[in-house]
């Protein structure tokens, strides 16, 4: 028998992972229906909050916000796989944003065949489970998600009271335009 490589093991496992968001997907709602949603992202927010070991073992840094969202897109990886791209871009000393230009969720999806909104909710589940496991004090929002048809995820990272006057404030400006 061959020996299989580390790092061919790693590629394997990490295609396998990838493709657990869309398959629990189909097969749930297949069977449940509408329940479906939430049991799936119950189940990726316990995957996020298995993150603190791997950052532990790995010594990876959750602070400044900056390397907090380094450190979540290098466990991505670690996790998912090679297949995760992007970009840190750094933009005060309380946020960041994480710009995702090519995910392994929604190549699993199109490859499976399935609409690719199947894998938001589980990736945002997992994104928001792993931040706050990571550091308590920091949260993410999706701006943009290429599951939902944009260009590319754009993933603002920033203390959670910073999150929610982002969130009152887009409010606001709603019903003054509504």
């Amino acid at each position: 028998m061959r020996e299989i490589s580390g790092d061919m093991r790693w590629h394997i496992a990490a295609r396998s992972a990838s493709s657990l968001p869309v398959l629990y997907a189909v097969v749930f709602r297949e069977r449940i229906g509408d329940e479906c949603d939430r049991l799936v992202e119950e189940v990726w927010c316990q995957v996020g909050e298995e993150v603190r070991e791997i950052a532990r073992g790995l010594n990876l840094p959750v602070a400044p916000v900056e390397r907090l969202a380094a450190s979540l897109l290098e466990i991505a990886r670690t996790l998912f796989g090679p297949e995760f791209r992007g970009e840190i871009l750094d933009l005060s000393p309380d946020r960041a944003v994480i710009l995702m230009n090519k995910c392994p969720f929604l190549m699993r999806a199109r490859e499976i065949g399935v609409n690719d909104s199947v894998v938001f909710n589980p990736c945002l589940a997992f994104c928001i489970s792993a931040t706050e496991t990571l550091h308590k004090d920091y949260s993410v929002r999706f701006i943009r998600a290429m599951c939902m048809g944009d260009r590319n995820c754009e993933i603002r990272m920033a203390r959670k009271d910073l999150l929610e006057k982002d969130m009152d404030l887009a409010a606001e400006k709603d019903e003054n335009n509504g």
